[in-house]
C-alpha cells in the first residue's frame, strides 16, 4: 500500500516489546493494574550503551520495552521521547501520546475499540495496509476488535497530517482517510480487509475528486481516471499490478 496511499504516515508507534529480554505476561499484567488505577501512564525511553539497547520504563521506574540497537537502529531516536496512554474514556477509548525530548507533542492516537484489544499491537493495522505484513486469521481475529483509529502528526505543535482508520465489520472492508484535517481529506481507500482490494480516491484542496485509483493486492491495478479541478475527466491510464502499461 505505499505505493498507493499518497503520503499515507504509518503510526509513529511504541516501541516494540522484546519478548526474550521480558517477561511480557508481566509487563501486560502491570501495564493493565496501573491503567485500571490511573487511567493513564507514561513511558520513557533511554539507551543502554552496555547492551546497546533502548529501553523504555514508566514513570515509577519498571523496565516495560526493551529493543536492540543492533536490530532495530532506527529506534535509537526515541531516546529521551515519552509515550503517554489514557484510559479516562474507558479502556475500549484510549488514546496514546508521543511527545519528543523537548517536550513537543508530534503524535496522537484516538482508538475505538469494540472488545478488550491489545495497544500495543494496533500499529499490525498500519502494517498490513502498508504491506509490511501479510493477511492471517489471526490478523482478522484482532482486527475484529478494532473499530477505529485516528492519528493525528504535529510538527512544530500544529496538525499536520490527520489520518483515520476505520474498520467496517459487515462489509469487510477497511477505509482509510489521510487529510489536512477531519474535514480536508486528501486520499482515502475503501477496501477489503482480505486482499486489500478496492479503489483509492484523491481530491484537490476544493474538495473536488483528483484521480480514482483501482487497486488490488494493495497497488494500482486497472484504469485510473485522473480529472482537473471542475471534475473534467483529463486521462485515463491503465495499470498492472503496479506498472504503466504503456
Amino acid at each position: 500500500m505505499k505505493k498507493i496511499l499518497l503520503s499515507l504516515l504509518a503510526f509513529c508507534s511504541f516501541v516494540t516489546f522484546a519478548a526474550g529480554e521480558l517477561n511480557m505476561d508481566e509487563v501486560n499484567k502491570y501495564v493493565r493494574e496501573k491503567l485500571n488505577r490511573d487511567k493513564e501512564i507514561t513511558f520513557s525511553y533511554k539507551i543502554n550503551k552496555t547492551n546497546n539497547t533502548l529501553e523504555g520504563y514508566s514513570e515509577e521506574g519498571k523496565l516495560v520495552a526493551v529493543n536492540s540497537l543492533k536490530d532495530e537502529p532506527a529506534v535509537a531516536q526515541m531516546a529521551g521521547m515519552k509515550t503517554k496512554i489514557f484510559e479516562k474514556n474507558g479502556k475500549l477509548n484510549p488514546v496514546s501520546e508521543i511527545y519528543l525530548a523537548n517536550g513537543q507533542l508530534v503524535v496522537r492516537n484516538t482508538y475505538k475499540f469494540n472488545r478488550d484489544t491489545n495497544i500495543f499491537a494496533t500499529d499490525a493495522v498500519i502494517a498490513y495496509v502498508n504491506g509490511e505484513i501479510p493477511y492471517s486469521t489471526d490478523l482478522k481475529a484482532f482486527l475484529d476488535g478494532i473499530d477505529r483509529i485516528q492519528v493525528e502528526n504535529f510538527e512544530n505543535n500544529k496538525l499536520a497530517l490527520f489520518t483515520t482508520y476505520e474498520i467496517n465489520h459487515k462489509t469487510q472492508q477497511i477505509t482509510v482517510k489521510n487529510g489536512l484535517s477531519a474535514k480536508v481529506t486528501i486520499t482515502k481507500a475503501v477496501l477489503s480487509i482480505n486482499g486489500l482490494n478496492g479503489t483509492m480516491e484523491t481530491y484537490y484542496e476544493n474538495g473536488k475528486l483528483q484521480a480514482e485509483i483501482p487497486t488490488r493486492k494493495g497497488v494500482i491495478d486497472g484504469v485510473s481516471k485522473l480529472y482537473d479541478e471542475n471534475g473534467k475527466l483529463q486521462e485515463e491510464v491503465l495499470f498492472k499490478n503496479g506498472q504503466k502499461v504503456k
